[in-house]
């Protein structure tokens, strides 16, 4: 996924002992998300008109995943950093 490596590209360049943690952080989150996948918040979903879609904070790093929880997964859309504009990066 584009926006994953754009932010280990990011690390790498400017705090490379924090690409790893990142890594963990993210695969982390993913993981209780599929465990737990209503708990996002559908705040940006119904902002923007996206059926389904739903947000939660990554710990410890300022990004946000954004996905759809489905019946056995969830599809993650995007991972943005919370200071972008988030709307009009969703609507890409």
């Amino acid at each position: 996924m584009r926006d994953l490596a754009q932010a280990r590209a990011y690390y790498r360049r400017q705090a490379p002992p924090v690409v790893a943690d990142f890594a963990l952080a993210i695969d982390a989150e993913l993981l209780d998300l599929r465990r737990n996948p209503a708990k996002g918040s559908p705040r940006y979903g119904l902002q923007i008109g996206f059926a389904g879609l739903r947000s939660w904070t990554v710990k410890m790093f300022p990004y946000a995943i954004f996905y759809v929880p489905q019946t056995d997964c969830v599809v993650v859309i995007r991972v943005l950093h919370q200071a972008a504009d988030i709307p009009t990066h969703l609507g890409q």
